[in-house]
């Protein structure tokens, strides 16, 4: 009897027959009607500078941020989701050119996008966030923030531990507005229990660049901006109930824009996130 194990765990490790240990299909399907509330938190600096003036300004930035996410509807592997932004302070300490502190609420309003099983945003579908200039935030439009768990794509198969796969997006910023290319390497790093919850846990790199026309932003001195973009993100994704549980990392940003006659304008940002669900 246990010549015959021995031989049947021998062909098993020989011919690669046995199911990875720890294999799984990580997928995107909530259920309609469901309510998260989570919480944001941003850290980082901003420098911008006009060559033609002379002039650099650096700023520091911080943000905290409450928001809720509803599933609205799923329907054929696509969920409708909207990003309701409750509420939150902003705080900006220009230390060049002169030392100035400012604090401010953000603005409250929704987002609503479709996500497909994958994770993948597949349509901006509203976005209403009144007297909201979120270009500071390296995006034309509100969507692409909080929602940073947009920046991620699960694999078409099933994966195990330490496995890594790639992905392209294509990630609306706006109704019919442009789209954010951005290319994409996963790793699961761990499948393992967060918060008594039972979660993957992935690192994913991104980066991209950026084409936009910002006439509408400055009072209307932006034109033509191109840029990159770029991130390196560990989540917490609980796979039994598709939540993003708890996320952390960078997002970095270099930016030029067309300002007409005053010349070209440069923007670099770094900036350290965190998200965590709060009920």
């Amino acid at each position: 009897m246990r010549r015959h194990r021995l031989t049947g765990l021998l062909v098993c490790v020989l011919f690669g027959v046995c199911v990875p240990a720890h294999a799984i299909v990580l997928r995107y399907s909530p259920e309609p009607g469901q309510v998260r509330k989570s919480e944001a938190n941003m850290a980082g600096k901003v420098e911008t500078a006009m060559a033609a003036m002379g002039q650099t300004a650096r700023i520091e930035m911080t943000m905290d941020m409450a928001y809720a996410e509803k599933i609205m509807s799923r329907s054929e592997g696509v969920s409708r989701v909207e990003t309701e932004v409750l509420g939150g302070k902003v705080v900006t300490k220009m230390t060049q050119p002169m030392e100035q502190t400012q604090t401010t609420d953000v603005p409250t309003g929704r987002v609503v996008v479709d996500l497909d099983n994958r994770g993948r945003v597949v349509k901006m579908v509203e976005a209403d966030m009144p007297g909201a200039d979120m270009s500071q935030f390296g995006a034309q439009g509100a969507e692409s923030f909080p929602n940073w768990s947009q920046y991620s794509s699960f694999p078409e198969g099933d994966i195990k531990e330490g496995d890594e796969w790639t992905a392209t997006l294509e990630i609306p910023t706006a109704p019919d507005g442009p789209t954010l290319n951005l290319d994409l390497t996963s790793e699961l790093v761990a499948l393992t229990t967060f918060q008594d919850r039972k979660c993957a846990k992935i690192r994913t790199r991104f980066s991209g660049p950026m084409e936009m026309d910002m006439s509408g932003v400055s009072g209307g001195q932006g034109g033509a901006t191109t840029g990159t973009l770029q991130g390196d993100v560990l989540w917490y994704y609980d796979y039994e109930n598709s939540v993003y549980v708890y996320g952390e990392g960078t997002i970095g940003m270099d930016m030029q824009m067309d300002m007409g006659e005053m010349g070209a304008m440069t923007m670099k940002m770094v900036m350290n996130i965190k998200t965590r669900l709060t009920e």
